[in-house]
């Protein structure tokens, strides 16, 4: 019996579809893990990361690894991304909002407006459909957002404030949230791609280099999701077609030797990322995303394209990632959606896919965009999925309703960080009785993006 020596069309389709559809979701979820690991370290320096994780392993399954117990992280709880994927979560909810599966040729893309409105809710009710408060908020966002006339104009009031801050504050909040538009893009010209993430940047970040970050970091995901890059060549292609564009497009307002630097750096170490002065600066989070994809490439080649390394490259690459400190939730986050585009959702590491909170949820909404982009069968529209409503499709909660769970969980927070010390005084006095124990955790929040 002789086996045929083509697939048929329809076959060849199913298999093109299925393979897209793996990347779409890896990008989506890669991201979310890298934020929800990039957790345990965030705003910590490299040395206090290893001292603080020495065996560098992070895992979410059976048992969570423990967080280092500090400020910062006593209100979040290990398995659950941060504001980093709440903010991408509201791109892709005002997307699939007006989406059917009808017409994946023609998105309804989101408005400036449509993002804005979704901003100002999270920031004052948190990510509704979940149910979870609007943890990690950054000064710029906050400041933006509560600034009267946002939801009307809100590329206005962020370039003014961009101005009123001497055009030099240039932080990751807009680029951690870009990934989903190379989604929402796939079919679609680069150009439009790329106009829909400056647009985007352009609600609360206005500087050129968060724009130009957003716009090449949109290209990628498209391009990868897509299957046109495949080698290092490939990503210098996109990123120079991203920064031409915006140099045509808005006068020539950015320094390229800047970009270049990050851009193009060869290593993470050249990106200083625990750098305490900038760990929030957006060329790092863009060269760290970059850095890791040209190092899967690399790896990927050394192996010869084996599945087992696909299937622990992630996992490997992130973990080095983090152990660098600095922002490391939103350089992972960003490195995660490039990483998952690349290398698609059945490498990620199931020990962390699989024990990251709303797992089952996060993965609906996945599938719904693979039907809306024609990859997965059946029919969705959003307007009757009622989580991409503004407000979750849950009752409204009031301004007294939401200080009493910001009460609540200083609450919470004071206590266990009470337990904490109580445990270390019972350490410590074991310890001048010839025990030896250590609990290492410290340390200080920062203000970010």
């Amino acid at each position: 019996m002789s086996l045929p020596t083509a697939l048929n069309p329809s076959a060849t389709t199913t298999l093109l579809h299925a393979s897209i559809q793996d990347r779409v979701i890896g990008v989506l979820v890669g991201s979310a893990l890298g934020d929800t690991i990039g957790l345990y370290t965030e705003f910590l320096s490299a040395a206090t990361s290893l001292s603080t994780y020495p065996s560098r392993t992070f895992t979410l399954l059976p048992t969570p690894t423990p967080m280092k117990l500090d400020l910062h992280r006593a209100s979040k709880e290990a398995g659950h991304w941060t504001d980093d994927t709440d903010h991408a979560l509201l791109l892709l909810l005002a997307f699939l909002h007006t989406a059917k599966s009808l017409s994946p040729n023609d998105p309804p893309f989101p408005t400036q407006a449509a993002l804005a409105a979704r901003l100002r809710h999270w920031v004052s009710s948190g990510l509704r459909t979940l149910d979870t408060m609007p943890l990690g908020l950054g000064r710029l966002v906050g400041t933006v957002v509560a600034t009267t006339g946002f939801d009307a104009e809100p590329a206005r009031v962020a370039r003014e404030y961009w101005e009123r801050t001497g055009r030099a504050i240039a932080p990751n909040g807009s680029l951690m949230r870009t990934h989903p538009l190379g989604l929402m893009c796939l079919w679609q010209t680069e150009e439009v791609a790329f106009q829909l993430a400056a647009d985007m940047s352009r609600v609360t970040h206005a500087d050129p280099r968060c724009v130009v970050a957003c716009v090449v970091g949109t290209g990628l995901v498209r391009a990868l999701v897509r299957g046109e890059v495949g080698d290092e060549s490939d990503v210098d292609a996109v990123l120079s077609r991203g920064k031409g564009w915006f140099l045509r497009g808005e006068g020539g307002e950015l320094d390229e030797e800047e970009f270049q630097k990050y851009a193009a750096a060869g290593s993470l170490e050249e990106l200083k990322l625990d750098e305490a002065v900038a760990i929030g600066y957006v060329y790092k989070a863009l060269g760290a995303g970059v850095v890791l994809l040209r190092m899967a490439m690399r790896r990927m080649t050394e192996a010869g394209g084996g599945w087992l390394e696909r299937d622990r490259l992630f996992e490997e690459l992130v973990t080095e990632l983090i152990m660098c400190g600095g922002d490391a939730d939103t350089n992972a986050c960003f490195a995660g959606a490039l990483l998952g585009a690349y290398l698609g959702y059945g490498a990620l590491p199931a020990h962390w896919k699989h024990g990251m909170k709303h797992e089952a949820w996060f993965l609906s909404k996945a599938e719904a965009l693979c039907q809306v982009l024609g990859l997965k069968g059946g029919q969705y529209d959003g307007h009757e999925d009622k989580d991409t409503h503004l407000d979750g499709g849950r009752e409204p909660i009031t301004q007294n309703e939401m200080e009493c769970r910001w009460m609540l969980l200083q609450q919470a927070v004071g206590l266990k960080m009470k337990e904490a010390a109580d445990e270390e005084n019972a350490s410590a006095s074991k310890r001048k009785s010839g025990w030896s124990v250590s609990l290492p955790w410290k340390d200080k929040d920062k203000i970010k993006r």
